[in-house]
C-alpha cells in the first residue's frame, strides 16, 4: 500500500525526508526514493537529519542533498538533559525554517519517520504551511511521532493499534514501507552473491546491529558442535568482530551485512528466521509467498517495549516469540519447530 504515499507526495515539486537515526527508520526512506524513481518522478528530493549520523551517510550514498540541524536525543525523560530540550528544539525550528527557505517552501511536502530532531522540522513545516506526512511503523507510537501527530497533515500507520495515539481522522493503516525488491520475482544481484550451500534446514538470522550480541552469543553457545542446520547470520557493523567465533559451527556463514537484494532472495529459501521485533524487518521477512517461520526475540529495552507488541501481532500469524531471558531455550525451540508439522501447515 506504499503507492498511496507515493501518489500524494509525488505531486509536489520538492520532497523533504526527515530523520532516520537507525536502519529501521532509514531504510523506509530509501525505499520511498526507489518507488519514486520507478514511477519516473522528477521531484527534487532532500533529507534533513543530524550531522555525523547514519542518515547523513545514507543520503550521501543515495546522492540526496542533506541538511543537518541541532538535536538532542533523550534516552529517558529523567535525564538532566531534558532541561536543555526546549532550547535545542527552538534552535532546531529556526534552522529548519532557514532550510525550507533555501529549498523553497511552495509546492513542498515533508515526510518524516520520526526520531529526535523531527519535531523541530515538523513544527517548522507547519509554521510555513508545508504539508507534513509522518509514518509510524510500530504498534506503540514513539515520543517524537506522538508530538508530530499534532502538526501532521496525514499519519500513515504500520499497525491498526497505532490509531489510539493520534486523531483518527488523520490516520490510515498502510503497513510497512519496504524496498520494492521484496516484491520482485526476479532479483538481480549486481555485486556479492550470497547463497545457501546445502539442503539442510535453512536458518536466517537478521537482528540488526544494536542489542543483538545476546542472540549471537546464544547461537555460539548452543550450536557450537551442531551440524544439523545451515546458518546465514547477518551480524551488523557493531558485531563485526564476532565473525571468527562462528567458525566452529558447521555450514555457517557469518557476514557483516546483507544487501536488500541478497536478503530478499535468501528469505525465499529460508525455513526459519531468528530476528528482533523491528517492524520493518518483520515485514521484509513475511512479504513473499515462501515465508520462513519467525522466532522473534524482541529487544527488552526497546522504547515503550514496542518490539514485544510488534511481535504479538506476528504471533497471531502463527510465528513464535522467545523472550531474551529464555534464549537458553533457542535450540529446543528450533528443534520443536522442525519436528512439529503443525507449524509448517498453518496458513501464514
Amino acid at each position: 500500500m506504499t503507492e498511496k504515499i507515493i501518489n500524494i507526495i509525488s505531486k509536489y515539486r520538492n520532497i523533504v525526508f526527515v530523520w532516520g537515526w537507525t536502519g529501521g527508520h532509514i531504510q523506509p526512506i530509501i525505499s520511498l526514493k526507489k518507488y519514486l524513481e520507478q514511477s519516473h518522478n522528477t521531484a527534487s528530493i532532500f533529507w534533513i537529519g543530524w550531522d555525523n549520523s547514519q542518515e547523513k551517510m545514507a543520503a550521501k550514498n543515495e546522492n540526496i542533498p542533506f541538511f543537518d540541524i541541532s538535536t538532542l536525543k533523550l534516552s529517558t525523560t529523567k535525564s538532566f538533559k531534558i532541561l536543555l530540550y526546549p532550547f535545542v528544539l527552538i534552535q532546531g525550528i529556526f534552522q529548519a525554517r532557514e532550510i525550507f527557505k533555501t529549498i523553497g517552501y511552495d509546492n513542498t511536502v515533508v515526510f518524516s519517520k520520526g526520531w529526535p530532531g523531527s519535531v523541530a522540522v515538523g513544527i517548522a513545516a507547519w509554521s510555513l504551511h508545508i504539508p507534513l506526512h509522518i509514518h509510524e511503523s510500530d504498534t506503540v507510537a514513539g515520543r517524537s511521532n506522538k508530538l508530530l501527530g499534532v502538526f501532521a497533515t496525514k499519519i500513515w500507520l504500520g499497525f491498526e493499534q497505532g490509531k489510539k495515539y493520534f486523531r483518527r481522522e488523520k490516520c490510515e493503516v498502510i503497513g510497512q514501507i519496504i524496498d520494492p525488491i521484496f516484491y520482485s520475482k526476479n532479483i538481480e544481484l549486481t555485486w556479492e552473491y550470497i547463497s545457501w550451500k546445502t539442503h539442510k534446514t535453512h536458518i536466517l538470522v537478521t537482528c540488526g546491529s544494536q542489542g543483538s550480541r545476546a542472540i549471537f552469543e546464544s547461537i555460539i553457545t548452543q550450536f557450537w558442535a551442531s551440524n544439523e542446520y545451515e546458518w546465514i547470520i547477518a551480524l551488523g557493523k557493531l558485531n563485526a568482530g564476532m565473525i571468527d567465533e562462528f567458525a566452529h559451527i558447521d555450514n555457517c556463514q557469518a557476514i557483516n551485512w546483507l544487501s536488500q537484494a541478497n536478503l530478499a532472495r535468501l528469505i525465499q529459501e529460508s525455513n526459519i528466521a531468528v530476528t528482533r521485533g523491528s517492524a520493518t524487518t518483520l515485514a521484509e521477512l513475511t512479504v513473499g509467498m515462501n515465508k520462513p517461520h519467525l522466532i522473534i526475540v524482541s529487544l527488552p529495552y526497546s522504547a515503550w517495549n514496542h518490539q514485544y507488541y510488534n511481535a504479538l501481532e506476528y504471533e497471531k500469524k502463527w510465528h513464535s516469540i522467545l523472550k531474551q531471558s529464555d534464549l537458553q531455550n533457542l535450540k529446543n525451540t528450533i528443534s520443536n519447530l522442525i519436528n512439529n508439522e503443525w507449524y509448517w501447515t498453518k496458513d501464514k
